[in-house]
């Protein structure tokens, strides 16, 4: 009787389990948001505008700067705290981290580090770029998240984000 019981037991967990390199015809998962190769560096000044995906978030002087993931820095008049004013957007695509110190705004663009002269709003401009100090190989697969996802073409451009979605044949996991 106990050779049978575990008999059973062992068939059935052994059916259940699946190997790694299995794929499933249909998982859900993530897809990359893509930037044009052409348009992933092109740092615009635009007006303020609603948050998409806000990320960190830092106060220089009476300003908060919010950080929208892949997509730029939104500047905040905090001089009179009680009434924020959104001031204006900084589009600067594959962004996910950004500094501010003496009104230069550093952030990462994909590959890049730039440099930004904020001083004045409607003049901002990149003063400095150290290109490909990032490697590309930090956009292969999404930040934070397990499990299949579609693989990068590098062909398509650059990686500004990942969205959830229900994916068909899914090649890559992690």
């Amino acid at each position: 009787m106990k050779k049978l019981v575990f008999s059973t037991l062992l068939a059935l967990l052994l059916a259940s389990c699946s190997k790694m390199d299995d794929q499933p015809a249909n998982a859900v998962g993530y897809r990359p948001i893509y930037v044009a190769k052409d348009l992933a560096f092109k740092i615009t000044t635009e007006p303020a505008k609603s948050f998409a995906h806000p990320g960190k978030m830092f106060l220089y002087q009476n300003y908060i700067y919010i950080t929208d993931y892949g997509t730029g820095v939104h500047i905040i008049d905090n001089s009179d705290p009680a009434h924020p004013q959104k001031l204006a957007f900084v589009g600067i695509p594959g962004v996910r981290d950004a500094a501010v110190k003496n009104g230069i705004l550093l952030a990462d663009n994909f590959t890049d580090l730039v440099a930004i002269d904020i001083t004045d709003l409607s003049n901002v401009h990149i003063t400095k770029r150290v290109a490909e100090i990032y490697p590309v190989e930090n956009q292969m697969f999404p930040e934070f998240a397990t499990g299949y996802f579609e693989c990068v073409d590098t062909a398509k451009g650059y990686v500004a984000g990942w969205e959830k979605v229900n994916l068909s044949n899914p090649k890559c996991y992690r």
